[in-house]
């Protein structure tokens, strides 16, 4: 296994050399710095992930902390706890987050999801804005349509096309070119609004009729739209914890994704190897890894118990660490080899990469199926591991 730890750091390397003939930049890391231009398509997945320099192509980002301060020449799509985008995007930006802050100007169309979201003052939209969340404030300028679904809404900016506000309470200090449709259980027009065209709306008819010098292009009330039932009005915080669970689910699948593909690039024959030793022998397998998780931990800790053996003792525990991490997209990876070898197909880098990605999601769905499903992942993941095992000890038998 420490010659596995060996090879999996080696793998970084050729992936960086391999890079260039490849039509994108794959990276990642806990604390990911992108201080230099990418001049492709960028694939980037970490803890934090901050973008300071241009990119050319589409941007494709997966966190916990992302800051894109930088200007992208098309699309962005970005996924995370906690995402800022400052920079400029001359295509298309989709987001989704816990909290979601757009600071900077969007040529394309702009689709936000989080439990809030925020459009910055100095914001620019050229295009249509869909968003969603528990919280959602705008300010800026939003040239085209707007539609908003949300518990609570605050419009202090401009917004030049139609505007579509459903949600608990809408609060509306800034200006609607368009015409507009509000629906809400409460809606608070401020002194400094201006809605200049017709609108459309719906309150509880306990709430006082929609009036005021605010709505330049008169208001009629609509019984016909949506009203605002109890599941209604927690939408927007339903679609807010939606998209901050969507943000990690898209992390920890482009995370997996990653690491397959460092995999593949890092070894040759290694996996191979180990799928046919699965095939062969898959009960005895099974044994050998439970055996492996069972008492790699127990190894650990008699060497931690002696001085000198600690070193040894952090190594293994790292290893440990490295497989708990790791052991969906190991196992994935090599299940898709086993079935390349039992097939006999041969398939090629390219192939093995996206169905070990579609086994990685197919695990992560078993392990949804409570105790049936667990038992099923784990017994695939004590059958991969207890190849894995062997596999490298035959290696290194030979090499002794």
């Amino acid at each position: 296994m420490r010659r596995l730890l060996s090879s999996l750091a080696l793998s970084s390397l050729l992936l960086a050399s391999a890079l260039p003939a490849l039509a994108a930049t794959l990276r990642s890391g806990e604390n990911l710095k992108i201080t230099s231009p990418i001049r492709d398509n960028a694939y980037l997945a970490g803890g934090q992930v901050s973008v300071d320099q241009p990119v050319t192509g589409d941007l494709f980002i997966a966190g916990g902390t992302i800051l894109v301060k930088a200007n992208v020449q098309q699309d962005i799509a970005v996924a995370g706890g906690t995402v800022f985008l400052e920079g400029t995007t001359n295509g298309d930006l989709r987001v989704a987050g816990g909290n979601v802050f757009i600071r900077g100007r969007v040529q394309g169309d702009l689709i936000a999801f989080g439990g809030s979201v925020v459009i910055g003052d100095d914001a620019m939209v050229q295009g249509d804005v869909i968003v969603a969340g528990g919280d959602i404030t705008v300010g800026g300028t939003v040239k085209g349509d707007f539609l908003a679904r949300s518990e609570n809404i605050v419009l202090n900016g401009i917004l030049k096309g139609n505007a579509d506000l459903q949600g608990g309470n809408i609060t509306i200090a800034g200006s609607i070119d368009g015409s507009s449709i509000l629906v809400g259980k409460n809606i608070t027009l401020g002194p400094s609004a201006k809605l200049m065209q017709h609108v459309r709306y719906w309150l509880p008819k306990t709430k006082q009729a929609l009036s005021g010098p605010q709505l330049r292009g008169g208001a009629t009330y609509d019984p016909t739209l949506l009203r605002i039932s109890p599941d209604t009005v927690k939408r927007g915080a339903a679609a807010g914890a939606f998209a901050a669970l969507a943000g990690i689910s898209i992390f920890l699948v482009l995370s997996a994704a990653l690491t397959i593909l460092l995999l593949l690039l890092g070894t040759k024959s290694f996996f191979p190897e180990t799928a046919r030793a699965l095939l062969k022998r898959p009960w005895m397998n099974l044994l050998y890894g439970f055996l492996y998780f069972a008492a790699v931990p127990v190894a650990a800790l008699l060497f931690f118990i002696t001085v000198i053996g600690a070193p040894i003792g952090l190594l293994i525990t790292v290893m440990y660490v490295f497989a708990i991490v790791f052991a969906k997209p190991l196992t994935a990876l090599v299940l898709a080899e086993a079935i390349s070898v039992s097939s006999k197909k041969n398939w090629g880098k390219v192939m093995i990469f996206f169905v070990a990605v579609l086994l990685y999601l197919a695990l992560k769905l078993v392990c949804l199926i409570p105790i049936v499903g667990w038992i099923v992942a784990l017994l695939a993941v004590f059958c991969v591991f207890g190849a894995l095992v062997t596999t490298k000890w035959a290696k290194w038998q030979k090499i002794r």
